[in-house]
C-alpha cells in the first residue's frame, strides 16, 4: 500500500471542513427496501442505502451526508479518503444537473482524486462488509468438515438477508487443507474481491498465514475453531470462536446447580497443569452457580490404584464428583468405581470421552455426563436450526455446521448494530468477546445466541446427545430362522 504524502494531509483536513456542519437527511426510504431493516446507527444504516439503492434520488443526499459522519471522520486516512471518494462517485452518479448536492459532492470528489490511494481501500470502500470471504477445506481429507461449516454460515446468511440491509455474500476459496493454499486465497479475497472480513481457517497451523495476510492491511479475521492463544498478537483484528476451558467449567457447574440445587461436588484432579487448571476452575464456576465443593483429592497419573483417593471423596457424601483427568487416568479410576463408589454420579470433559477406553472403563462410567470444547445451541433455537439445516442440506447438522453458524450470526449481528467498514466491525466484535483473562488473551468471542458448551451422556458405550429420542428397537423379523 502507497503511504500519504504530506501534503495529502492538508487536502484531508480542507476536504472535512469544506463537508462539516449539518446536512439535510434524506427525505423517504426507496420503496425497494422499505421491507427490511437497516442498521443501527447512522453509518451503518447509510452505507447499507447507497449500497441497495446507489441509483434512488435521496442517494445524494445521502453520500453527501455520509462523507460529512463524525464516524466517518475518524477512520484511518487511507480508509477515510476512501470511504468519502466513493460516497461521492456514488452521490455524483445518483444526482441530477440541479441537485442542490451535486456541488458540493464534486469539490469533494476534486479534492480525493488525485489522492495517492491503493486500490485496495477503494475496493473495499465499494463494498462495505457485504462480501465475506471464506477459506476452508472443500476439498480432500478434511471436505466434510470445510463444507458442513458452510452450510452453517450459510444458514446465518440467509437469516440476515432476509430481513436486513445490506445483503450479505459470501466468496467461497477452497484451502485444500493446505496454509500456502489457503494464504494465496485469502491475499486474492483481500486484493481482487475486496473484502474487509475473511473467516478461516479450520485448523490452527493453517489459520496463522490467514491472520497475518489480513492484518497487513486492517481486515479482520474470524478464525472458527484454531486454539492457539498467540494468534491474537498478530494484530487486533483477529478474533476467535474460541470455547475455552473456564466456559465448559461454567457449563458443568450450571448444569450442577440445576440438578442438585444447593448441592455438593467433589473433585478428583490429576497433578498436571491442564487438570489443576481447570479444577481451579471449575472449583470457581460451582461456588458462583451456589454447589459447594466439599473436597478436593490428587492422583498420580501413573497411579494404578485410585480406592484410597476415591474413598476420601466418598466420605464426604457429595452429590456428584467431578473427575479431571487424561485418558488413561480416567480408565484407571472408572474401572475402580464400582467396587470403590457405587452409584456415584460422575462428571467431566473431553477425557471422559469413552471412545478412547477400555470396555470395563466404558461400562463403569455409564450415565457419566462429560461436557466438550464444542458449542451447542440451546432450546428452541437448537430445534429450529436443527430443522432448517435438515430440510436444507437433508441431514443432521454437525458440530462444524454450529461453529459456522456461530460466526456468520457473529458477523451479520456486528452489521446489524451498525458496522459499516473494517474498522467499526473490530471494535464491534470486540464487544463480543468474553469478559475474562482468557477470553481477552485469545479474543475469542461469545455465541451472541443461547450456544454453550456441548453437553453428553454416556449410554451403551457411547457418549450421546440426552435430549435425542432414544432409538427404537429394531422390529423382530418374521422369517424363520434358516430362512435365506
Amino acid at each position: 500500500m502507497k503511504s500519504f504524502a504530506p501534503p495529502f494531509a492538508i487536502v484531508l483536513a480542507l476536504a472535512a471542513f469544506a463537508f462539516a456542519g449539518p446536512v439535510e437527511a434524506p427525505a423517504a426510504t426507496p420503496p425497494a427496501a422499505a421491507a427490511k431493516r437497516f442498521p443501527m446507527g447512522r453509518p451503518g444504516e447509510l452505507k447499507a442505502r447507497l449500497l441497495g439503492s446507489p441509483s434512488a434520488p435521496e442517494a445524494a443526499a445521502w453520500a453527501l451526508e455520509y462523507a460529512g459522519l463524525l464516524e466517518i471522520g475518524r477512520l484511518d486516512p487511507p480508509a477515510r479518503a476512501a470511504e468519502r471518494l466513493w460516497a461521492a462517485r456514488v452521490g455524483l452518479a445518483a444526482a441530477g444537473p440541479k441537485a442542490p448536492e451535486r456541488k458540493r459532492l464534486q469539490e469533494l470528489m476534486a479534492s480525493l482524486e488525485g489522492a495517492p490511494l491503493d486500490s485496495i481501500p477503494i475496493k473495499r470502500a465499494a463494498e462495505g462488509l457485504t462480501r465475506v470471504g471464506v477459506v476452508v477445506p472443500l476439498s480432500g481429507r478434511y471436505e466434510r468438515y470445510g463444507k458442513t461449516f458452510v452450510n452453517g454460515i450459510r444458514l446465518a446468511t440467509e437469516e440476515h438477508n432476509r430481513d436486513w440491509e445490506p445483503t450479505l455474500h459470501l466468496i467461497l476459496h477452497d484451502s485444500e487443507g493446505d496454509p500456502l493454499i489457503g494464504a494465496r486465497k485469502a491475499r486474492w479475497l483481500l486484493k481482487d474481491h475486496g473484502v474487509s472480513v475473511i473467516v478461516g481457517e479450520l485448523f490452527t497451523a493453517n489459520t496463522a498465514p490467514l491472520a497475518a495476510a489480513t492484518q497487513v492491511i486492517g481486515a479482520i479475521l474470524l478464525s472458527p475453531s484454531a486454539t492457539n492463544e498467540r494468534l491474537a498478537t498478530l494484530g487486533e483484528g483477529v478474533f476467535q470462536l474460541h470455547l475455552g476451558p473456564w466456559a465448559s467449567a461454567n457449563a458443568l457447574a450450571t448444569h450442577l446447580g440445576g440438578q442438585f440445587p444447593k448441592g455438593t461436588a467433589a473433585l478428583l484432579v490429576a497433578p498436571g497443569p491442564d487438570d489443576s487448571t481447570r479444577a481451579l476452575l471449575v472449583a470457581d464456576a460451582c461456588r458462583r452457580a451456589g454447589i459447594g465443593i466439599v473436597g478436593v483429592e490428587k492422583i498420580p497419573g501413573d497411579a494404578s490404584d485410585a480406592t484410597k483417593p476415591i474413598g476420601a471423596l466418598r466420605a464426604k457424601n457429595p452429590n456428584a464428583l467431578v473427575l479431571l483427568a487424561p485418558a488413561k487416568t480416567v480408565g484407571v479410576v472408572a474401572a475402580q468405581l464400582p467396587s470403590s463408589w457405587p452409584g456415584v454420579r460422575v462428571y467431566g470433559f473431553d477425557d471422559l470421552d469413552p471412545e478412547g477406553l477400555n470396555r470395563e472403563a466404558r461400562a463403569a462410567l455409564e450415565g457419566a455426563t462429560l461436557f466438550l470444547s464444542d458449542y451447542a445451541l440451546a432450546g428452541a433455537l437448537r430445534d429450529s436450526f436443527e430443522v432448517r439445516y435438515q430440510q436444507s442440506y437433508g441431514e443432521a447438522p454437525t458440530r462444524m455446521a454450529v461453529r459456522g453458524y456461530l460466526a456468520g450470526l457473529a458477523i451479520a449481528r456486528a452489521v446489524e448494530g451498525g458496522a459499516a467498514t473494517a474498522s467499526m466491525l473490530r471494535e464491534a466484535l470486540r464487544a463480543q468477546v468474553y469478559e475474562t483473562e482468557e477470553g481477552r488473551t485469545f479474543r475469542a468471542l461469545r455465541p451472541v445466541v443461547p450456544a454453550f458448551a456441548e453437553r453428553l451422556v454416556i449410554r451403551g458405550g457411547r457418549a450421546v446427545n440426552p435430549d435425542a429420542p432414544t432409538p427404537a428397537p429394531p422390529a423382530k423379523s418374521e422369517t424363520k430362522p434358516g430362512t435365506p
